[in-house]
């Protein structure tokens, strides 16, 4: 009896042991062609010996999310302790938009390992995704962990930057540039915050840098053209919008505005003229400021007629339109010699603003000169 007890016991130790090679076998030879992404035939190994936490990722790699999930739910079930699977679990529940009950998952890793900051940024990302202003305060608790942290200084410094706190962005801005001084997403931030405060030259500097690590966008370009024509360099701000127009859209209406508006500043009045009209054929909103600014440039050419002319036309598009029907009488003082009809543009502008009028007072005393004028003559 006693020996038939240690043969028992000696031949369910060898089945064990057998079973258990045969599962490592199975097991990396699933792992095997995991590897290679051979995922469906993995499956099947990895079913062999219930390895949920490998058949969810396995199904998570091809795209099966809903089946990645049940066998997710199984893994926590079976090994409820390991972090990795509660991890990848929230990971899935993320890209699955199950934003609370990943958020929950990482709270109670976090509760487990406290000194991990993986998961209190997992944590802030979701926060971001769900528009909630706490999520900063997430990441400034891991850059206390660990002040290095590219991704969390950049998140910190992305924040502020956006919401307009230029001032508590700069250190870690510049944190992240002492990590990686050529990061492209780190020297866009730098010029956001010189561009957005007025530091022009500086904003120039950082998007020339961002040119350089062969970044090109529509709104690096933009930024670049305005920093050049707020610092007179006018030929290369419309260098800036010549690529624009070139790589991007040459049918976009408001960069011919802003080329109209540099050529006017440079002179070039007939460049001006060409390049406002295309504003103006290409617009589909109220035209009245675009008339305005067509009007300035035959106004500094001493072509009063065409001025008064792109003047009827912004009142046409916005008869209240107080500074064009103003300009229009002024127009209209410098190109008529028959001083009746310069009056009547005058009261005709009091007729519809002479109470609220910003330029009330002006011309009620051109007016008055006018009709002192005319008296003059007819005596």
């Amino acid at each position: 009896m006693k020996y038939a007890l240690i043969v028992s016991l000696v031949l369910f130790s060898f089945i064990a042991e057998a079973q258990s090679v045969s599962a490592l076998a199975i097991s990396k030879k699933g792992d095997s062609l995991f590897e290679i992404g051979e995922y469906n035939k993995a499956i099947s190994y990895f079913e062999e010996i219930n390895s949920y936490y490998k058949i969810a990722k396995s199904y998570e790699s091809i795209g099966n999310n809903s089946e990645a999930k049940r066998y997710y739910v199984k893994a926590l079930l079976k090994d409820e302790a390991n972090p990795k699977v509660g991890f990848d679990y929230a990971k899935l529940l993320v890209r699955l938009s199950d934003l609370n009950q990943a958020d929950s998952i990482f709270q109670n890793l976090h509760l487990r390992f406290p000194n991990n900051p993986s998961f209190i940024y997992e944590r802030g990302l979701i926060k971001e995704k769900q528009n909630d202003s706490t999520s900063i305060q997430l990441f400034l608790q891991i850059h206390k962990m660990d002040e290095n942290n590219p991704n969390v200084n950049y998140k910190i410094a992305r924040n502020y930057v956006e919401n307009r706190k230029f001032k508590a962005a700069i250190p870690f801005i510049e944190k992240g540039l002492t990590l990686n001084n050529n990061s492209s997403r780190f020297l866009t931030l730098k010029a956001l915050q010189h561009y957005y405060t007025q530091q022009f030259h500086e904003a120039i500097t950082a998007y020339n840098l961002l040119i350089l690590n062969g970044e090109s966008n529509i709104p690096l370009h933009e930024n670049l053209a305005k920093s050049y024509s707020q610092t007179n360099q006018f030929e290369k701000g419309l260098e800036q919008y010549n690529l624009l127009l070139k790589n991007y859209n040459d049918q976009n209406p408001q960069w011919h505005h802003e080329i109209a508006i540099l050529y006017r500043a440079m002179k070039e009045y007939d460049k001006a003229k060409r390049h406002f009209n295309i504003a103006i054929g290409l617009l589909e909103t109220p035209l009245s400021n675009e008339y305005m600014e067509l009007a300035t440039v035959y106004k500094r050419e001493g072509d009063y007629k065409n001025e008064m002319a792109a003047l009827r036309k912004s009142l046409v598009n916005n008869p209240n339109n107080e500074r064009a029907l103003y300009y229009l009488a002024v127009a209209a003082d410098n190109y008529f010699k028959d001083k009746n009809t310069v009056l009547d543009y005058y009261e005709n502008y009091l007729k519809q603003f002479g109470e609220t009028g910003v330029m009330r007072n002006l011309v009620k005393q051109r007016v008055s000169d006018l009709k002192k004028e005319l008296h003059f003559k007819t005596d």
